[in-house]
């Protein structure tokens, strides 16, 4: 039994680096399936006047950053201990990068929820309903976006990440069109130009949910696809997935990261 257990082999660095870039992606899905509870969470409290529910979602963000203190935490270990090519310096790079967009993310979230809570706190729902509408229409938009996302973190497959950046340039649209239309409300009547003024905050900070979305697509697409998209993300020239279709899948299954080194 001795001899038996003497003769296995250690594992090996670049297995074991494989194997915490696994667990490191795990943890980016995990941070936003978070996010998206997170936002449906304050559309429920909007939908049904419950401020309560839009304190929970306050409160609940700190999760948000201990998911990315740890993702850093593990990506700094990860650096320390040597077991990097210098091509793989990229993929955490990167790795690191959307961990601090998911949680710029969160405090968005954190801030529609709060406004949220002031808006009920002060005005009943009823008084609000057309004020309301457009929020949560776009509320549902940023959570399609997230959704997306989730998905390509999980199958690491990047077509929902072009999928997310042409979604975002249509709910790009749609907020304008809302920020104008709560801008009429507003002149309308002067009695509502508070709730009007709350409304137009949300809209903003929805805003950059939205944006803050389209970077992390950016991000996806670079380190599946190793194709820029920073200089390229208009709805004019942007690239599909297709125009790709012979590009290699990146995974971060064990063994499989090699194909993420360019």
């Amino acid at each position: 039994m001795t001899n038996q257990t003497s003769e296995i082999e250690p594992e090996s660095p670049l297995h074991l680096f494989d194997g915490k870039l696994g667990a490191l992606q795990g943890l980016l899905l995990e941070m936003t399936e978070l996010l998206m509870y997170q936002l449906e969470q304050t559309l429920h409290a909007l939908d049904y006047a419950d401020a309560d529910l839009a304190l929970r979602v306050i409160a609940r963000d700190r999760k948000v950053d201990d998911y990315q203190a740890r993702i850093e935490n593990e990506v700094h270990l990860l650096l320390d201990a040597s077991l990097t090519l210098p091509s793989d310096l990229r993929t955490l790079m990167i790795v690191s990068k959307m961990a601090g967009t998911l949680e710029k993310i969160g405090n968005e979230v954190a801030d529609f929820a709060r406004l949220s809570e002031s808006l009920l706190a002060c005005h009943g729902a009823a008084d609000n309903a057309e004020l309301l509408t457009d929020i949560i229409k776009i509320g549902r938009m940023i959570k399609i976006m997230l959704d997306k996302m989730a998905v390509v973190q999980e199958t690491r497959y990047s077509n929902q990440a072009y999928k997310l950046m042409r979604y975002g340039w249509n709910c790009d649209t749609l907020l304008q069109q809302s920020l104008e239309h709560q801008l009429v409300i507003m002149t309308r009547s002067s009695s509502g130009i508070d709730h009007s003024l709350d409304a137009l905050r949300i809209l903003k900070a929805l805003e950059r949910c939205a944006g803050l979305s389209r970077h992390i697509a950016e991000y996806q697409i670079l380190m599946l696809d190793s194709v820029d998209m920073r200089r390229l993300s208009t709805p004019d020239n942007a690239p599909s997935r297709h125009d790709y279709a012979h590009e290699h899948r990146a995974s971060f299954a064990p063994g499989k990261a090699l194909q993420l080194r360019q």
